[in-house]
This record gives structure tokens, sequence and C-alpha cells, in this order.
């Protein structure tokens, strides 16, 4: 790998394997998705995606920003490139792969591959496909879940086909299903994490990155556990840097405070499992098994803010050595906060009642990630179903809400893991439910359990 001014990727760096290891089997379900969304993009621009992809993931690695940087170690005005990019990656070139995000991704597309079949024979998805790759680039996630619902009726043995769109000119629903002689008229939306989380830890960044500086500057490794009882725009600024100096100044012994702010822990951080492993492995800097190494545990969408010095390996993404870390695990508690993360559907479901047609009896599905923790699910929950009771379609024949929770999850020990839970809602009972307990992403077969993926 060349330093980052002239960082330029050697001619078989996304080519797969010759021979395949045993660790690192194919995945031929998978890999038909991915064939088949490439099919939809010229080879020499697919080509030059997934080289942007890749120089904006390495040089974020490197600790550069590229031009059009804000933060984040892909480019979101194409999404979709970055999405196909890491199920190649994990197809082919895994050195590449992004755990974290690819848990987002990857059981999505596993998903659509394994119903290929069935979704060629749904009208008009060629041209949903063609937009989805091309001008709808930066936001898949809306078609993406068409994709998925259609293959859920499918599965069921409807037949389905996409309404052609008429921007500028009229509203129209998503798809037209026909199944056990009924047709319905179909709606789907994708809601996206909100930017109350997304406000919660640019704050918690103001309230801890001077001081977890200042512990990395003295070369004290840290660990710092807190939970918040308030909203963290509540929280003094001198908050955090308050408990450190005072930890500093007692001779750095374990301290735990409990206050009406918060409650938390501060200690040393044992370096020594992260070491005992990078002494024959090398460990993805950007993964939960790194932070497991460093806090001892592993927690499903836990919220963290590192500082490490670190040695990178010949992949600058892999850790070779690490002689510091300044670790936070903060989690906000406070009800105001759980409330504006469990944010209801009422905006969606009336944005996607309005495109569904007059005198047709219609099904609306609302899907969403699950990653800001289970308290916000079960108020999530509860709200959704107080917006069934409550919901007037306004004259609409609007039978039946789903909302679809998904949840992936980066185990350290797993590629990935991902859970799901289906909620639906009758908001006229006139006709009979036409899908029963159904899921978009988890096969059939896959080890089920009654209950939402908040009940453990």
């Amino acid at each position: 790998m060349n330093t980052p001014d002239d960082l330029e990727f050697p001619p078989d760096f996304f080519d797969p394997p010759a021979t395949r290891p045993d660790f690192w089997p194919d995945n031929p379900v998978l890999r038909r998705a991915v064939d088949w969304f490439k099919s939809f993009i010229p080879p020499e621009e697919w080509k030059q995606r997934r080289e942007r992809a890749a120089r904006r993931l390495y040089l974020s690695a490197m600790g550069r920003k590229d031009e059009s940087s804000d933060g984040r170690f892909f480019d979101k005005r194409d999404s979709f490139g970055w999405y196909l990019f890491l199920a190649d990656a994990l197809l082919d070139h895994i050195g590449n792969y992004d755990y974290v995000f690819g848990s987002r991704v990857v059981p999505v597309l596993e998903a659509i591959g394994r119903d290929l079949d069935l979704l060629l024979q749904v009208g008009g998805i060629e041209s949903r496909v063609r937009r989805m790759v091309a001008e709808d680039r930066a936001q898949p996630n809306g078609s993406l879940f068409e994709l998925l619902v259609a293959a859920c009726y499918r599965r069921a043995g409807a037949q389905v086909a996409f309404v052609e769109e008429q921007p500028g000119k009229a509203q129209t629903h998503d798809m037209d299903v026909i199944l056990n002689g009924q047709t319905w008229a179909v709606e789907c939306k994708r809601m996206e994490v909100g930017e109350y989380g997304e406000r919660e830890r640019l704050q918690l960044g103001r309230l801890w990155d001077g001081c977890g500086g200042h512990l990395a500057n003295i070369e004290r490794n840290t660990l710092c556990r807190v939970s918040f009882r308030v909203e963290l725009a509540a929280v003094p600024t001198d908050y955090l840097s308050a408990k450190v100096h005072r930890w500093l100044a007692s001779g750095q012994s374990p301290m735990a405070w409990d206050d009406d702010i918060g409650s938390g822990e501060i200690l040393r951080l044992d370096l020594r499992p992260l070491q005992q492993v990078l002494a024959t492995d090398l460990v993805l800097g950007s993964s939960m098994r790194i932070l497991e190494l460093l806090t001892g545990r592993y927690l499903r969408h836990a919220n963290y803010r590192t500082m490490l010095r670190t040695k990178p390996g010949d992949n600058p993404r892999y850790v070779d050595a690490c002689d510091l870390a300044v670790v936070l695990h903060w989690e906000s508690l406070a009800e105001a906060a759980i409330g504006a993360k469990a944010r209801d559907i009422r905006k969606k479901l009336s944005e996607a009642t309005a495109q569904l047609p007059d005198g047709r009896p219609s099904i609306v599905h609302i899907g969403f990630e699950a990653v800001e923790g289970d308290r916000v699910e079960r108020l999530r929950y509860e709200k959704i179903m107080a917006t069934a009771r409550q919901f007037n379609p306004a004259g609409k024949q609007l039978d039946y809400v789903y909302c679809h929770y998904f949840v992936p999850e980066s185990p350290p020990d797993e590629c990935w893991a991902f859970d799901e839970t289906t909620q639906w809602c009758a908001i006229n009972k006139s006709r009979p439910r036409p899908l029963g307990d159904i899921f978009l992403v988890l096969p059939a077969a896959a080890d089920n359990r009654a209950g939402p993926h908040w009940q453990e």
C-alpha cells in the first residue's frame, strides 16, 4: 500500500483468492444478488465506483480525509456503491470488508439473492433496480426495502407488479398485489435513524474529547463507563472532566460515582488481553472484536469513543500493536432521550396513506433499523400501537400496517448476525390479514423465537 498522497491499489487488489481457504467459504446466494445488481452497472463504471469506495475507506483508516469527506468512511452520495462494495469484498477481497457496516447490508442482499427467482417474475422490477443503482444511489434503502416486501408477497404465492411512477404528475403506490383472489395496493416506507442520536454523539464528544485527549497525552490507559440520567444537552460541560481529574488526583484506583446527572466508573484499562491477541494475530481497528478485548465484554449496539495509539499492519485498517488506549462506554437513559429516539411511524404512515389509491383495499409496510437499544424499541412498539388505534386513513381503504424492525449486529466472533421483529396493526378488519407471521430478511429455516427481539 502506498502513502496517502499517492494511494494506488495493486492490480489484484479486488481479485478473488486463487484458492479459497476453509474459513472463508463462498456464498452463492449472496453472489447471485451481487452479480444481478452489477448487471445493471456498466463494468467500467463499477470499477470506478468500487475504487472510489476503497479509496475513501483506506484514507479514513489512515486518518486522512478526501475532498468530499463528512466524517464518514464512505461517500453517502453513492451509498449503493458502498453497499455493493461491501458485499463484493466479503465474497472476493475480504481484507476490504467492514464488519460493522456490513452487518447492515449483507443480510439484506443475501435475502434478495435467496428469492431472486421469485423477484425476477415481478413486473416492473428492472426499472426499479436501474433507478436504485443510478439516480437513487444516495438513498438505496427505500428501494431495497421494496424488493424485500415484493419477495415476501411472492413467497406467499402472490402476483406482484411495481406501479410505474409519475413524477410531477400524480402520487402512486409502490406495487399491486393479488393474493388469494384479493387485490391489494401496497405502499412501502423506509424510516432512517433519527437525528436525536447523532446530536447526542456530537454532544458527548464535547463533554469527553477534551478530558479523553488529556488522558491520552499523559499516557494513562483508561476505561470510563457512564450512564446518564438526564439528557446530554443538560449535562454540565465539566461533568466528565471533573470526574477524570478527581480520579487522577486520587491515585487512579477504580473510582465510582452516582449522582443526579448519572452514574459511572473510571479505572485503569488493562491492555494485556488485546496485546496477547496481537502477538499472533491482526485485529481490525473498526471492529467489535477490538472493543471486546479492550473492555472485557461485548454489548450489542453499545456506544463507545476511543483514542488508541496503534501500529498498523501492512493493511492499515488492521492493528498490529497497541500501547495506549482511552475508552469511554456511555449510555443515555433519560426518559426524554429514550422518547426522542423511539420515533413513531405517524408521519411515514400519513405520507404512505396519501399515496394510496381511492377505493382499493390497501396495505402499508414501514421498515426501520432498531439499533438504539431495547428500551427505545419497547417504547416505540407502544407508540406504534397507540398510533394505529387512533389513525384516521382519511377515506382510504387502509386495512393493515406492517412494521418491520431490522436489528443488524456485528458480534466479535461472527461475520454478522441479524434479528428481526414484525409488528402488524389492523386499521380496518373488513378483510382477512393477507400475511401471517412473516420476516423480510431472515430465512424461513432460521432459528426463530416467539416475541419481539428486545425480549430475551
